[in-house]
């Protein structure tokens, strides 16, 4: 037994310094939880949180001013276009109650010094999210189900077409544009579905998708047509959808990890992180999201949302004033995450997924080696034995086809050698 409980501490002492090795705790101003961070270079940048706090850098976070929104509600969103111009969104309460009518906008044209504030015209919208493509058109998505957009820097806005037959009543949670014409948003309801939207007429109509059962919080945008979003639910935990097509198909895949995704970036086309909340964990991946793992964040911090501004600068911010600052010193400049790729087992997950009756489990090896795949019931019994020999390097691909299951989640396992990595599996009659 202490053997194992000294195993146990080993490990996760070992977790949480690969945490630290890439993240570093910086000095801040508040304790406040802050919710946002957004850079527009690698000096300057903004963070935002609750009871309207909004902090500012132009030195890479050396030093962090506090500056007066005007507000006591939380900030939702924050988006600048350049060092002046920038916009936040937050919830506007009645007075002397907790009861919310309506989204107050906010923008500033001297970066932050001096904050203006309006209420949008439409009481009972709740706007999750702006962003700008410019000094004139910007866009706010909220709920229930509405993008809405601005050609005159926010005099007016007008509400885009949404697509709301497969998905009325669906908060929209984040968008973001890859060009001026061809745009991405993410959203759903818990319980009942996720879903993205996209745009190709410079968000005046916008076509919705259903593409898994849990809400999306975040996404990234590679190019017009390689998209990936994150969110999930405290049940299921996290999740991602990822396209290659420009959303004709999206690909659903449980991470198997406790926590809801509420943050995505990457910090090269192969590393990204996932910041995943009162779950205290990142969830970083190294080959462009097709597989994740996890480690405990500094001290265990709740961490809220992650950027980068280029390969070597990245920031993530949480709990009481939490801010954390990307360790470059560890980055080798020709790129360490195709290095340790050379080296990766990858186990990729399984599809369809909500499955019935079979589903297609994938994984690729780097060198020949002994692999064993094998499904699991939640309470740990062996289901099947699917791969049980020697294997050479390269895809490999295997159909699991049990029509004698009881709906539920399933867990398949891949060992090879030193190499054990699990994933969940969902079956549905």
């Amino acid at each position: 037994m202490k053997l194992l409980l000294l195993i146990f501490t080993f490990l996760i002492l070992i977790t949480h310094l690969s945490a630290n090795t890439y993240w570093v705790k910086e000095p801040g101003p508040s304790r406040h939880n802050l919710k946002n961070v957004f850079f527009i270079n690698d000096q300057t940048g903004w963070i935002s949180g609750d009871t309207g706090t909004i902090l500012q850098t132009s030195n890479s976070g050396i030093n962090w001013n506090v500056q007066n929104s005007g507000i006591i509600n939380d900030i939702h969103s924050i988006h600048f276009i350049n060092q002046r111009l920038g916009w936040a969104v937050a919830w506007e309460a009645f007075p002397d109650s907790n009861s919310f009518y309506g989204t107050k906008i906010l923008k500033t044209t001297n970066g932050g010094l001096n904050w203006i504030s309006y209420m949008y015209p439409d009481t009972g919208r709740f706007m999750n999210t702006i962003y700008f493509l410019d000094s004139l058109r910007g866009f706010m998505a909220g709920a229930p189900i509405s993008i809405v957009y601005t050609t005159n820097a926010g005099s007016t806005w007008n509400k885009a077409d949404t697509d709301t037959t497969i998905t009325i009543g669906f908060p929209i949670v984040n968008l973001n544009f890859f060009d001026s014409m061809t745009g991405y948003a993410c959203g759903g309801f818990r319980d009942i579905a996720g879903a993205m939207w996209k745009t190709t007429n410079g968000g005046i109509n916008w076509k919705a998708t259903i593409v898994g059962p849990e809400p999306l919080n975040d996404l990234y945008l590679f190019n017009s047509s390689k998209v990936i979003a994150a969110g999930g639910d405290f049940e299921y935990g996290s999740s991602t959808v990822r396209t290659s097509d420009q959303g004709s198909h999206w690909l659903y895949d449980t991470l198997g990890v406790f926590g809801v995704a509420n943050g995505i970036d990457f910090r090269t086309p192969y590393e990204g992180w996932i910041s995943l909340g009162i779950a205290q964990k990142f969830i970083y991946t190294l080959d462009s999201g097709h597989s994740w793992r996890t480690i405990f964040t500094p001290d265990s911090i709740p961490i809220f949302d992650v950027t980068f501004s280029d390969s070597t600068n990245g920031w993530a911010v949480g709990y009481n004033g939490t801010i954390l600052k990307y360790n470059h010193g560890i980055v080798n400049t020709n790129n360490i995450s195709e290095q340790i790729l050379q080296n990766e087992i990858i186990l990729h997950q399984n599809y369809p997924n909500p499955f019935n009756p079979k589903t297609l489990i994938n994984y690729e090896l780097r060198n020949a080696h002994f692999v064993w795949l094998r499904v699991y019931d939640p309470l740990g019994k062996l289901v099947a034995t699917l791969v049980n020999s020697r294997q050479e390097r390269g895809k490999h691909y295997v159909v699991f086809n049990e029509i004698n299951l009881s709906s539920g989640i399933y867990f398949y396992e891949l060992k090879a050698e030193n190499y054990s990595e699990v994933k969940r599996m969902i079956f549905l009659k």
